[in-house]
């Protein structure tokens, strides 16, 4: 399992000076940090100095001043939740001396606010259950409970997975709207709750447009329509400078990835809300398909699939990187994208294939730093652009998988933070990285930052290899058939900055398809991840999503893979790493569970039926914990483990498998 709700904002670039590219000489074992800030950016702690704690959920400039909203995450489905407050943060533009930065009190009371906007010198905030704006009647710069126009209301029940995630602001016909995401209802461990209907006009999992806005309108004046839908935890939102939307959704059921999704207008992008009587669906969840069960045959495929554990475990907000020059430039009209738990910004390169979007994500930067300036000092949360073309990232975390999780026997990270981050001009001399993978008929091509030589390439020793994913009603999911993908020809291309292999076997979203149980890959694609050895780069590493392969897809008949009867003990550790990994360590070190290490005959106390248990760790325990994980909880963890919709035989297997962990 893994955070539930994320948000973010990104950095600020600093434009860098013309330079022409080298060709690049590597410092051969020199070696790369696993999570280090880019060689190419710079962070600041810009953290007011003052007695606040911006747990920051919204961000939003206006001229130089910085309007967030904040609040502490809570897991508990109680009426009222943790007062969510608004504060405007000045002296940030222009200034390094955390004493000048001043955070400054405009609101409290406010019910879970993870979204806000400024238009017309108005603020827009997003509530937990209404989107308002605020008109400050007697002009003293704060703002009362009778100072909050509400525009919308009844757009959640009570559930602590429910937000409002935004706002951008979108231009139709001449006219402004407020956008977002609203997240959805889900019970205590994971799995998927019902979304109860309080107003009509709400749809959970899906992208909303509000308007038209003005500054001035009434709530009679504006409505809600919808731009696509099916998401579970779409912390995660932005708009490009092309009106393009962006959605990054967090893996759950039916969604064994993390999801990078550039919209297409009308998508369902798989995740079903339970149709009731006295519930609401996503937006164009498709009506005649039964929501237990589901099917990735409805659904819109993703764009870039971000494997759960190894790039991302709760992705947040994205921004598109723009105004870059010289060198950098190449990095135009990508995105960086943050990363809470594990403390990270990914970046992501998107290509059009035959009218299909998708592409390729990398490692960015990571790591901690108290000081703020070698790493993050919290989880990245939100980032923003700021008036100097620089990003300010805000940071979130409260505690258990709401946070930047620490490593063993590292302290906890706080849980508010704020940092700038800009753009460096000079490029270190030994600096290399793939920028881009791109499709190309037959194989991959992939750009890389500076030039190398044919000795060079000769000397790379690739590992390619390619997976696809299964949604099914159960949390998360495991890789399904996983195969080597074979090289039969390299090349380089005239100035150094390309490689472009020859890979025949690479599939794409078409048949054959891979089964589980009732379900198939269709509409999934496949990952295909790219590892160049041997050459220094400062990540080694890409994964790029096929969904449309220029040629066509590989046809032949895709190998069973793991096999949960012929190889238990493999297949085991396959689920632990896709699920349980999140939760569970295997050094002893707790998360949001208890570590799998030395847990097989233990004395346990448990929660059952509201009364402690003294319980054995054994076969019939673990068994019964992964079947019915909320029956019975740990004494001391929260009730968080989601219904894992495994069979029988992978249930003995995890068993088997935690019997040999000592």
């Amino acid at each position: 399992m893994k955070l539930f709700l994320t948000l973010i904002l990104l950095p600020a670039l600093v434009m860098a000076q013309a330079k022409p590219k080298k060709k690049f000489s590597p410092k051969l074992g020199a070696g790369v940090a696993a999570d280090r800030l880019h060689p190419l950016v710079k962070l600041e702690n810009v953290y007011p100095l003052d007695e606040v704690e911006l747990k920051i959920s919204a961000m939003a400039f206006q001229g130089d001043d910085l309007f967030v909203s904040v609040f502490t995450p809570d897991r508990q489905n109680k009426a009222p939740f943790k007062k969510g407050e608004i504060f405007k943060v000045t002296g940030l533009v222009g200034n390094s001396e955390r004493a000048k930065i001043k955070a400054h009190r405009l609101m409290g009371d406010l019910y879970e606010p993870t979204a806000i906007a400024v238009f017309e010198g108005k603020i827009y905030v997003g509530e937990k259950d209404k989107i308002s704006r605020l008109e400050d009647k007697n002009g003293d710069g704060v703002f009362t409970a009778d100072e909050k126009v509400v525009l919308m209301d009844g757009t959640s029940q009570p559930n602590f997975h429910t937000y409002t995630v935004g706002f951008e602001t979108i231009k139709r016909e001449g006219e402004t709207y407020l956008a977002g995401n609203f997240t959805t209802s889900i019970r205590l461990g994971g799995s998927r709750d019902l979304n109860v209907t309080v107003n009509p006009k709400t749809k959970r999992g899906s992208t909303f447009l509000l308007g038209p806005i003005t500054g001035t309108e009434r709530p009679s004046q504006v409505d809600i329509s919808y731009y696509a839908g099916g998401y579970r935890t779409p912390n995660g939102f932005a708009v490009g400078d092309e009106n393009e939307i962006v959605v990054v959704d967090n893996q759950g059921v039916f969604n064994p990835s993390n999801e990078f999704i550039r919209l297409t207008q009308g998508g369902f992008y798989g995740h079903y809300l339970l149709k009731k009587g006295d519930t609401n669906i996503a937006a164009f969840q498709p009506e005649n398909v039964d929501s237990n069960t589901g099917g990735s045959r409805y659904q819109t495929p993703t764009t870039v699939h971000l494997p759960q554990g190894i790039v991302n475990r709760s992705p947040t907000q994205p921004i598109k990187l723009k105004g870059l020059r010289g060198a950098l430039s190449v990095y135009n009209d990508q995105w960086l994208m943050g990363e809470l738990t594990l403390g990270r910004l990914n970046r992501v390169f998107l290509e059009e294939v035959e009218g299909v979007w998708q592409g390729a994500v990398f490692l960015h930067s990571g790591g901690h730093d108290a000081e703020g300036k070698k790493g993050f000092t919290a989880g990245p949360n939100r980032i923003v652009k700021g008036p100097d073309e620089k990003y300010y990232l805000g940071h979130i975390g409260h505690g258990g998988l709401w946070q930047f999780l620490p490593k063993p026997n590292e302290e906890p990270k706080p849980h508010y933070g704020l940092q700038r981050l800009s753009f460096v001009s000079d490029v270190p001399a030994d600096f290399n990285e793939m920028v881009a993978i791109r499709d190309m008929p037959g194989g991959l091509e992939i750009e890389l930052f500076k030039a190398i030589d044919q000795s060079q390439l000769d000397g790379i020793q690739f590992a390619t290899k390619q997976w696809t994913y299964v949604p099914t009603n159960g949390y998360g999911g495991r890789n399904f058939g996983e195969e080597g993908l074979e090289i039969t020809k390299k090349e380089l291309s005239k100035d150094g900055e390309k490689i472009r292999l020859t890979m025949p076997g690479i599939r794409d979203n078409s048949p054959p398809f891979v089964t589980h149980q009732k379900y198939s890959n269709e509409n999934v694609g496949w990952v295909i991840e790219v590892k160049l050895k041997n050459l220094q780069l400062y990540k080694d590493t890409g994964w790029y999503t096929m969904i449309r392969h220029q040629g066509g897809g590989s046809t032949q008949f895709v190998a069973a893979g793991l096999d949960v009867k012929r190889d238990p003990m493999k297949y085991a550790q396959a689920q632990y790493k896709a699920i349980c990994a999140a939760c569970h360590t295997l050094d002893g070190n707790r998360l949001a569970g208890p570590s799998f290490k030395g847990l097989f005959g233990k004395k346990q106390t448990v929660i059952r039926d509201g009364k402690k248990v003294t319980a054995t760790v054994d076969d019939d325990y673990l068994l019964r914990s992964i079947a019915a994980p909320l029956a019975e909880t740990p004494e001391g963890y929260p009730p968080a483990m989601p219904a894992l919709n495994l069979s029988v035989a992978e249930q003995r297997a995890l068993v088997e498998w935690i019997k040999t962990l000592k």
